[in-house]
């Protein structure tokens, strides 16, 4: 009691004022947590939210939306599959119930469902509906790890298993969401990975590392691999009819980066390509001619790199239609390239010409 009653005073001055904290619709406390999965909270994400939130103001509206509406809503978030997975969830909720609306309120249905994972499922359970389930992120990780002394690794889950027994013990009963939210600001604003501001913790005078002066030494971590970053060659080719007004653009089908996103035909390669090597791979595939490379990017992703180049093509055979190469890509009037969603370079190679 002595731990969540000092944690709980402490956020009650001290908490982030955050628009999803001014309710306990479950709907809305969702969508926050998908945006905030590997994402920091910023002005960014605040406004992204309040924009989806407006959008698609409820479980219903959101299941009725086309995929591409969503995706473009996520737009510049990255990690496109929580907003796919969202969709998912609330398409699947109204085909099961499509006279009411329906919202799991136990954790254990709400982890059922693809891309609620344990610390989404707890969030949205204990805040909405005071489950008492710990929702444990890495700041909680942290926090605790830190506040106990936790000495083994966390990176295994039995460990996080024997760690949320603890927890339970710590918990306020009555306030359990109150309590979750209290460890992510705490975590989020004092217990930092660097520069933690110990002296301004609540509970300080209780915490194993901060009487043993051993704060950076947790969490432990041991089996942590890094994995070196690969260098992907990526050559879009730009193609924009001026006779027709019509661009050609590519959905993303396939497991890889941007699944669902749109893009422009591609050439990939393992490795950098010379001038002539990139004028013969387009004319082999699209009996095209560029004229020059419009615009260059490094873009830096978790595990690998993309080096991309855009290429200008021209339109030069009045066959061109007639490739059967072409069936899979879309032809879209220029006006319309606004409403559909990219990932991040091809934002900024349009606003670069000027598109958007």
């Amino acid at each position: 009691m002595y731990f969540s009653k000092k944690i709980i005073n402490w956020y009650k001055i001290n908490c982030r004022k955050l628009p999803w904290r001014e309710t306990k619709n479950p709907y809305y406390i969702l969508v926050s947590e998908f945006m905030l999965q590997q994402t920091k909270i910023s002005i960014k994400t605040i406004k992204s939210y309040l924009n989806f939130i407006k959008k698609f103001p409820n479980i219903k509206k959101l299941s009725q939306a086309e995929e591409k509406d969503v995706l473009k809503e996520w737009e510049g978030l990255g990690y496109y599959k929580r907003a796919i997975n969202l969709h998912f969830f609330a398409k699947k909720l109204r085909k099961k119930n499509k006279t009411i609306d329906f919202f799991p309120k136990k954790y254990k249905d709400l982890i059922k469902y693809k891309g609620i994972g344990p610390y989404t499922g707890a969030a949205i359970a204990s805040i909405c509906f005071n489950e008492v389930i710990p929702a444990i992120d890495g700041n909680a990780y942290r926090v605790f790890s830190r506040y106990l002394g936790v000495d083994y690794d966390l990176t295994l889950s039995v460990s996080i298993n024997k760690l949320k027994i603890f927890i339970l013990k710590m918990m306020d009963y009555n306030h359990p969401g109150l309590f979750n939210q209290a460890i992510m600001d705490l975590g989020s604003i004092l217990c930092k990975p660097k520069n933690a501001k110990c002296l301004l913790c609540p509970i300080k005078s209780s915490c194993f590392s901060f009487k043993n002066g051993t704060v950076y030494e947790f969490p432990v971590k041991k089996n942590i691999i890094k994995k070196s970053k690969k260098n992907r060659f990526f050559y879009y080719i730009f193609i924009y009819d001026h006779h027709k007004n019509l661009c050609i653009l590519n959905k993303r089908f396939s497991k890889d980066i941007w699944k669902g996103l749109y893009d422009f035909p591609l050439i990939e390669s393992q490795k950098k390509l010379t001038i002539n090597e990139i004028r013969y791979n387009v004319w082999k595939q699209f009996k095209l001619n560029f004229d020059t490379v419009i615009y260059k990017i490094k873009h830096k992703l978790t595990h690998q790199i993309l080096l991309i180049q855009f290429l200008n093509c021209e339109i030069t055979k009045k066959n061109f239609y007639n490739n059967k190469y072409l069936e899979k890509f879309l032809f879209i009037p220029y006006e319309k390239i606004c409403e559909y969603p990219f990932p991040s370079p091809i934002i900024l190679f349009l606003k670069h010409e000027k598109m958007i």
